[in-house]
């Protein structure tokens, strides 16, 4: 049996990932195709359509980790996707291609791979793989331990959001700065 605070945080953290992610993509179908068409690694006709169920899938993983009956079958749902995901980045950035977006949440500002997207993939697929084959608790044990938790990985979410955020206006301001430092230099 596992701890179920330690359940809770899992449970809501990769729900609400998992969620906010399908629901991004949905709200800009358009731009999402576009990013999945720019990793080039899905033959032409399978990009729309690839592009129009992935984000219904994450938004059916996130319902089925916060059911306990099928909390097993959304974590290994995660834990495949995130593998998926996961591969998809390193094999762009073997290529040397950074300067893509990763397409996580589909924001206005753009998230370039890195090694630390692939690093982060890991350990939420670390996550979602104890909570696969953890003894998920079905029991009643009371509300407090998953207020705690969800409340926890709300907070870590908040604060993972935040920073990703941060870190792409700067990435945008920098590249900015050097666009038009250039163009100033061929003036």
């Amino acid at each position: 049996m596992t701890e179920p605070i330690v359940e809770a945080f899992t449970v809501t953290l990769l729900a609400a990932i998992f969620f906010a992610a399908g629901m991004s993509k949905l709200r800009a179908l358009e731009t999402f195709e576009g990013v999945v068409q720019n990793f080039r690694l899905l033959p032409e006709r399978l990009v729309a359509p690839a592009s129009y169920i992935l984000p219904i899938v994450e938004i059916a993983v996130a319902a089925a980790l916060l059911m306990p009956m099928s909390r097993s079958y959304g974590a290994w749902a995660a834990v495949c996707l995130i593998g998926v995901f996961t591969v998809a980045v390193a094999i762009n950035l073997f290529r040397g291609r950074r300067e893509i977006d990763c397409g996580c949440f589909n924001s206005e500002l753009k998230q370039r791979l890195s090694w630390w997207l692939v690093l982060r993939n890991l350990a939420l697929a670390g996550l979602a793989w104890w909570l696969a084959g953890a003894a998920v608790s079905t029991s009643a044990t009371g509300w407090i331990p998953w207020l705690l938790g969800g409340v926890t990985a709300a907070m870590a979410a908040v604060i993972y959001v935040a920073a990703t955020t941060l870190s792409a206006i700067a990435n945008d301001v920098a590249a900015r700065r050097a666009a038009a430092a250039a163009a100033h230099q061929h003036r």
